[in-house]
């Protein structure tokens, strides 16, 4: 069944931001989008429909305007918590999941995916009563690694003509336990593997051409600012990623590396360290998790939050398309 619901309260507030882009003639872009958190309204909500509480499947057809009217975009890149697994129900979770990535895959370019720490529902799995649900790395694989050539969750793509490699890694790559109540213990929400750190270090750093690395969560939280959710805090130190040391050490030490891109903390960040750009990119889930984040408003343009970077020699311009503002780096290797 074709979609026909009316998307122009995103659309007709793009034309001018496409001009700027195709206006820039940068030989690289890309869209960068994440945290969609798809269907947390619709169940979290007593009454709660989606027009209220927006609707991911709309923001992602939202970008195929931007790609018809854009021919240089290669490819899309999902930042990671596609769905919502505070759904009560294993069938629910898994509905959320299939309408971001269906949607994602009707695009007409290849989509590129991160695994996010919501994705795998264990963390429902060990809080929620009636919730013994787990989405193992098998599932996840089959969901959102279409374009991926490897049977893991982790991989790299090079971008032929541009001179680029996308690194796309798992901070969700931990192991799966059963506790006593049979229901999957989330031991650490953030996580990677000696086997991937050793993956990064001897094969997919191993190249002449220049790097850039996406993740769900940043590598490393040094500069970070984002939501903890509840607490009243919002530097994420507490959030580390287990073997964050050995992995940003390698990408620092790669002099390919230009930059690393991420989601998780809801909030724009731009640094740069080590030489490094390190950004991160709001939310597409239309929510609020500072009092400096932008302003969030159903059924406008600031419902959604995402992301085209174009890159030209060495500058790298984000172009907000929604809440937020458009953003500039320069690459200093």
């Amino acid at each position: 069944m074709t979609d026909t619901s009316d998307i122009r309260y995103l659309t007709d507030h793009y034309d001018e931001k496409i001009d700027a882009i195709n206006a820039l003639g940068a030989p690289l872009n890309f869209v960068f989008i994440t945290d969609m958190h798809n269907g947390l309204g619709r169940a979290r909500i007593p009454g709660g429909g989606d027009r209220e509480y927006g609707l991911a499947a709309d923001h992602i057809r939202s970008i195929q305007y931007i790609l018809d009217r854009c021919p240089g975009i290669s490819c899309v890149v999902n930042g990671g918590d596609i769905g919502n697994d505070y759904w009560p129900d294993a069938a629910g979770i898994r509905s959320t999941y299939r309408e971001t990535m269906d949607a994602l895959y009707a695009l007409s370019v290849p989509v590129h995916c991160c695994i996010g720490n919501h994705d795998d529902a264990t963390a429902m799995a060990e809080q929620e009563k009636n919730n013994a649900i787990a989405i193992l790395p098998e599932e996840m694989h089959a969901i959102c690694m279409k374009y991926n050539p490897t049977p893991e969750n982790y991989y790299y793509a090079d971008l032929q003509g541009t001179g680029y490699r996308f690194l796309f890694l798992n901070s969700c790559d931990r192991p799966y336990r059963i506790g006593e109540n049979g229901r999957f213990i989330q031991d650490y929400p953030l996580e990677i593997s000696n086997r991937q750190a050793e993956w990064i270090e001897k094969e997919a750093l191993a190249t002449e051409q220049k790097i850039l690395v996406f993740s769900h969560a940043p590598i490393s939280n040094v500069g970070i600012f984002g939501s903890i959710g509840k607490g009243g805090g919002y530097v994420r130190s507490h959030d580390d990623t287990l073997n964050s040391s050995r992995v940003y050490t390698a990408l620092r030490e790669c002099r390919n590396v230009r930059g690393q891109i991420c989601g998780h903390v809801h909030y724009d960040n731009l640094l740069y360290r080590d030489r490094m750009v390190i950004v991160s990119s709001l939310c597409s889930f239309p929510q609020e998790w500072a009092p400096s984040s932008p302003k969030r408003v159903h059924g406008t343009i600031t419902e959604t939050a995402f992301d085209v970077f174009s890159i030209k020699d060495d500058l790298m311009v984000i172009t907000r398309f929604g809440a937020g503002c458009d953003r500039a780096a320069t690459f200093l290797r």
